[in-house]
């Protein structure tokens, strides 16, 4: 087979943007109580000394711009350039973004509805759920229209499948030593804070970390097909931005963070650098023809 009989991959651009656009409309609320904070006005909080001093300040310009950077990587799934654009430009934040974003979604969310209890947090009650819901929104949006991109630029026609040289196996051993450790660390601080939403998040994450590591195993012994994509995807996303927002907050100095917890910090050190082992032995993994399989595309 050569790539002149490969089917057109489909016109995708225009739901592209209209996914872009609910994505965006969908950062306004959370724009909107984080610039009122950072201006000095205490909107939604019981305790305006949360948001004072400037590693506070620090920490919500960062988030600011965080969710700036979703706003352009929305506008951008919507327009032609991911298409034409240098993969790692559209794979690296849409990747990021898998990991922050699904979580919230479909764990953090969903209990803070069930679990509403704010005592201590020096917030209002409906705080946590306006921004919850908004990034659940966006992760929806967003990575849909991510799908989408994703299959016109790379899921149409057969893709060669063989076992991923060495490098691969070692990344792969590496992030399932560091993904197993950070699992059963965040599990342990889930049952050790006696916090019933603690706990089903890092069940739940311990259960993402595994498949992520099942879906890399595949890719790399080269037998792996959708599925296991999907399972490396956001099985390494999700332990690396947990980690990477573990880390941002406690260097900030927020008060919502767990940064006392030798199991919370460990767990997150670990799913940081698993995360970041299984992504890049699927990478070696998915980017590695083998030769006969090139001959043949060729």
């Amino acid at each position: 087979m050569t790539t002149t009989d490969l089917p057109a991959p489909p016109d995708t651009r225009r739901p592209r943007r209209a996914l872009g656009a609910a994505a965006v409309a969908g950062t306004l609320p959370y724009l909107a109580l984080k610039t009122a904070w950072l201006t000095g006005h205490p909107v939604g909080l019981d305790d305006p000394a949360l948001v004072a001093g400037g590693s506070m300040a620090a920490l919500n310009a960062v988030t600011v711009g965080m969710d700036l950077c979703l706003v352009a990587l929305a506008v951008t799934l919507g327009s032609r350039y991911p298409l034409r654009a240098p993969a790692v430009v559209v794979l690296l934040p849409a990747w990021v973004a898998t990991g922050l974003l699904a979580p919230i979604a479909l764990v953090s969310f969903p209990l803070t509805l069930l679990f509403p209890d704010t005592a201590g947090t020096g917030m209002e009650p409906w705080v946590r759920p306006a921004v919850y819901g908004g990034f659940a929104w966006q992760g929806v949006f967003l990575l849909a229209a991510f799908a989408l991109s994703a299959r016109e630029r790379w899921g149409c026609g057969p893709r060669p499948a063989g076992p991923a040289p060495e490098l691969g196996r070692v990344l792969l051993g590496g992030g399932a030593v560091t993904g197993v450790l950070g699992a059963g660390l965040g599990v342990a601080y889930g049952v050790l804070s006696g916090s019933v939403p603690l706990l089903v998040q890092g069940v739940v994450a311990a259960a993402v970390a595994v498949a992520g590591i099942a879906g890399v195993a595949a890719l790399v012994r080269g037998t792996g097909g959708p599925l296991a994509v999907l399972a490396a995807w956001t099985g390494s996303a999700v332990p690396f931005a947990d980690g990477l927002w573990a880390a941002v907050t406690t260097m900030g100095g927020s008060p919502l963070s767990a940064a006392g917890a030798p199991a919370y910090g460990l767990g997150n050190l670990a799913g940081l650098l698993s995360g970041f082992a299984l992504a890049a032995a699927a990478l070696v993994a998915v980017t590695w023809p083998p030769p006969a399989a090139a001959r043949t595309l060729g």
